[in-house]
């Protein structure tokens, strides 16, 4: 079991986790535009039209994994190995009956997948079916052996799982370009896809079983009905957020197709994978001191947890602040040089954007600590309010505004559930708190980023037309104008004084290891 201190643990995972994801942004990257020549933008509806219908049939997880991370914890803390054991072996059959309901679930769906996908091209048409099936069989395969990488991740060894993706990400990114160039094949890209993904799960669950004998030792080691219960408990309350969280996060496509087809859901997927790359980036940060921060809550006092939470959120807010700066600022005119003019969207749409994935990222800190801390019962539905109210809304307005109406919807619906109830728990079941502190520094935080916003917009006025020198400017305005609004707004507080304290040690850490 892991013996490093919480800062070598945190400064392993953050830099392997962000050299895996700047690989994974560059691949993809590349990939996505060879994507875009070779095949029809319809391709890219499908693509993401079936990822959120495969997320839909994920609800049969309900939360599982949150479950098995808060139950590491305090084992691991104690180094109690024939519970961890108990624990793997529990989680172990658990996971295998859920990959056999999305497998039977999955196949039901396939009589009416030309209900789903009305009028596909031809090229889609006569493959429909085997596409599916190909998505399918990666949901379904990375369920079996999911328990183990939530065994690395609990015990603060992400980093092993991030060399390992680097390696089979390059490699699958490689041979899916060549087959796209040479083929133009997407059902090919899809087999090269399965082949990998099960390839590198595989050689993770067989590092695990090195790093943890134990796991052999006590093979046949079963949970007492107690911790049984406990667990059910826990997964009955996350599997409810997780249900409707789904139905927030995993709608939009299909909805957007049933009002504006494969064509616009094509053009959106080129904005969410560019998102969705910065987003994995930061991801990379945060999920990375998960466990750090669920050793904090179990064996420091409770004035630094405050701390932490605080450095955390701050953190927080700078990174996804500046980073929904710049997808206002900059977005559109990426798109416009990357691939042209039609494939760009309104503005209102990019800013919709930003304000979910904004919106999304400040929940972070919460998240983190909500999990850590076990909180599950509490709030359990406030999630399923978000879910409703985004159907409702997302029906409605995307009925008159199409897809700039949908993304308004989920916005609408987070800010009036989730995004003040998630908090005020926190604040006033873990850190025992008054939630308004919360609050003031969030609607400050809003300040300081329209700020930037504002004066960015004011100097793009005399800029003129986007052209590659221009965006050049731009990406450099970008950097430096949120970042210097921040630190002016927010020098003198505790909690950037906490980060850069943090940051100082950290610095010192890994030149140790470099005169080393």
């Amino acid at each position: 079991m892991n013996t490093n201190s919480r800062l070598t643990n945190s400064i392993k995972n953050i830099s392997f986790g962000l050299i895996a994801q700047m690989i994974q942004m560059v691949l993809g990257f590349v990939s996505r535009t060879i994507f875009i020549k070779y095949l029809a933008v319809e391709y890219l509806g499908v693509n993401g039209l079936f990822s959120n219908i495969l997320s839909l049939l994920s609800l049969t997880e309900l939360g599982i994994t949150t479950a098995i991370l808060y139950s590491f914890y305090k084992p691991l803390a104690e180094k109690d190995e024939r519970k961890l054991a108990a624990l793997v072996n529990f989680f172990a059959r658990i996971y295998h009956i859920i990959a056999l309901i999305i497998a039977l679930f999955g196949l039901g769906l396939l009589p009416f997948l030309n209900k789903i996908v009305e009028n596909p091209p031809a090229g889609i048409e006569k493959n429909l079916s085997v596409i599916y099936l190909l998505f399918l069989f990666n949901t379904v395969s990375s369920y079996f052996l999911q328990y183990k990488l939530s065994l690395l991740h609990a015990d603060q060894k992400s980093y092993v799982v991030s060399k390992n993706s680097i390696f089979v990400f390059i490699l699958q990114n490689v041979l899916q370009i060549l087959a796209l160039v040479l083929f133009q094949n997407f059902i090919l890209y899809l087999i090269i896809q399965s082949v990998m993904q099960l390839g590198g799960n595989l050689i993770i669950s067989n590092k695990v079983n090195k790093l943890y004998p134990f796991l052999k030792k006590f093979k046949n080691e079963t949970l007492e009905d107690e911790d049984k219960r406990k667990i059910y408990s826990n997964v009955k309350s996350v599997g409810i957020m997780k249900v409707s969280g789904l139905l927030v996060n995993s709608t939009d496509n299909i909805i957007l197709n049933y009002f504006s087809g494969l064509a616009m859901v094509g053009l959106l997927s080129n904005y969410n994978l560019l998102i969705g790359l910065a987003s994995g980036v930061i991801m990379q940060v945060f999920a990375n001191i998960k466990g750090s921060i669920a050793n904090i809550t179990v064996t420091e006092s409770h004035e630094k947890k405050i701390d932490t939470f605080n450095v955390v959120n701050f953190t927080n807010f700078w990174i996804y602040g500046w980073v929904s700066v710049g997808i206002i600022f900059l977005l559109n005119d990426f798109i416009l040089i990357w691939i042209g003019p039609n494939f760009v969207l309104p503005i209102s749409v990019v800013v919709a954007l930003a304000v979910n994935f904004y919106m999304v990222g400040m929940q972070n800190a919460v998240w983190t600590f909500k999990t850590t801390f076990g909180i599950f019962k509490q709030g359990q539905y406030i999630v399923f309010f978000t879910a409703v109210i985004n159907l409702i809304l997302s029906f409605w307005l995307g009925s008159y505004y199409g897809l700039l109406g949908i993304l308004t919807a989920t916005a609408i619906a987070r800010l009036v559930t989730n995004c003040w109830f998630d908090p005020y728990l926190v604040f006033k079941i873990a850190l025992k708190l008054n939630p308004m502190e919360y609050f003031k520094k969030y609607l400050n935080y809003l300040f300081i980023l329209a700020v930037a916003l504002l004066l960015l917009f004011g100097i793009n006025y005399f800029l003129g037309k986007t052209t590659l020198l221009v965006f050049i400017l731009k990406i450099a305005l970008s950097i430096l104008i949120p970042n210097v609004i921040i630190y002016l707004f927010c020098k003198n507080t505790q909690e950037f004084k906490g980060l850069f304290v943090l940051l100082n040690a950290m610095i010192h850490k890994i030149k140790g290891k470099v005169v080393k």
